[in-house]
């Protein structure tokens, strides 16, 4: 007699089941996209711009700033033809124009990935919260992430000459509300910008305005030292030491604040300083960099002085705050600065370098990376910087505008 099949019982159908909807969902999870975002947005002082996709936003954003967003699918879904970012409400952010990259992330990156890249250039045009919104080619939303943007009421004013040395101890770049500024001079400062003390990020919001005749010209730019930021170059009208010039700092047309900057005479210069970046550690054909300063008798900066430079007694052409040299070890240099008869100096490791100063953005010079020493003083970052002008005008308002 044969013996009939054996028939499950209930619970191993029950847990058959179960395994074959798990199964389903694990595959149908696998497909899903990782929607991630980065922005163009400058948070970190690299001396490099930011190209990189870091899988966050870096929000608050500051009202009247405008930047590059990128959204991708780390689950490696590269194509995305048809997919685009929207905003759940009109007037916070404006989305100026979108596009797909169909080329693979960054290979700098830090998303480990291959995908395309939505690309949409915004702006941070209405205080108030936003959700930035992914939805793909079939017009199904598929991520959202909120965002701030916020108009400033402080900022702080940072030199930009210790900024590229980035050692604030050593250097501090922050400066008071009465900055000395060399008459006849040219300086550079950032401007960073605070709402209820907290930091608000992104460029273009600034607008730096002055009655004074103590300032000859004054304009913001985007760009200094490849750092995508807000900027304000001023200078000041020779022969007006003992002058105050009050500058209106402006965002967005209101005035957050105002810097009374006092302007000097060489004749109160008192003496000269070089700082250096730390030698320690470094190998040979590292890039490094000497900032000098103009101090007066109480050891305050007189900022917009540009100094004559020489290496070895042999003098380097040009004129500037700052001296880039080429780091070789063991093989010591004499390197001075001079101004107005007063002169200084310090031991270097390195037999070449070049004279360069604060007020230069990357096409006057291509200042080279910090993270990565060892970069040229020109070349790839320049032809990046050019495209980052192209959304990044300066902005110039002489005296009385």
């Amino acid at each position: 007699m044969s013996t009939p099949p054996r028939t499950p019982s209930a619970s191993r159908a029950r847990a058959g089941a179960r395994t074959l909807v798990g199964l389903s969902l694990l595959a149908l999870t696998a497909c899903q996209p990782k929607v991630r975002y980065a922005d163009s947005v400058d948070v970190k002082f690299d001396l490099r711009l930011s190209d990189r996709f870091d899988d966050r936003l870096s929000p608050p954003y500051v009202l009247g700033s405008s930047f590059t967003v990128y959204v991708y699918d780390r689950a490696e879904r590269t194509d995305l033809n048809g997919w685009e970012l929207r905003t759940n409400v009109p007037g916070v952010i404006t989305i100026d124009d979108q596009f797909i990259d169909e080329e693979d992330i960054n290979e700098d990156d830090n998303s480990n990935t291959r995908s395309d890249v939505i690309v949409a250039d915004v702006f941070a045009a209405g205080e108030g919260s936003v959700v930035l919104e992914v939805y793909d080619d079939a017009g199904a939303y598929v991520r959202g992430i909120e965002v701030e943007v916020l108009q400033p009421d402080d900022f702080t004013l940072r030199a930009a000459g210790p900024l590229f040395l980035r050692d604030e101890d050593r250097a501090p770049s922050e400066v008071d509300a009465s900055p000395q500024v060399l008459s006849g001079g040219t300086a550079t400062f950032e401007v960073e910008w605070y709402r209820d003390g907290q930091r608000l990020y992104g460029a273009g919001a600034l607008e730096p305005t002055s009655e004074s005749e103590g300032v000859s010209d004054l304009w913001s730019r985007r760009n200094v030292l490849s750092e995508d930021r807000d900027w304000m170059t001023l200078t000041a009208t020779p022969a007006m030491g003992g002058t105050i010039a009050p500058v209106d700092i402006r965002a967005n047309g209101e005035v957050i604040g105002t810097v009374e900057f006092e302007l000097e005479d060489s004749e109160t210069i008192d003496h000269l300083t070089l700082t250096g970046q730390s030698e320690s550690g470094r190998e040979d054909d590292d890039k490094l960099v000497v900032l000098a300063q103009a101090l007066d008798a109480d050891d305050e900066t007189i900022w917009g002085t540009a100094f004559d430079w020489d290496l070895n007694g042999a003098t380097e052409p040009g004129e500037g705050d700052l001296f880039r040299y080429k780091f070789e070890r063991s093989k010591w240099s004499t390197l001075a600065a001079s101004f107005d008869g007063q002169r200084v100096e310090m031991d270097i490791q390195g037999v070449e370098g070049v004279v360069d100063s604060s007020n230069n953005s990357f096409e006057d010079g291509c200042l080279c990376s910090a993270e990565d020493p060892k970069a040229p003083w020109g070349g790839s970052s320049l032809a990046l910087g050019l495209l980052v002008l192209a959304y990044a005008p300066l902005r110039r308002r002489r005296r009385g505008a």
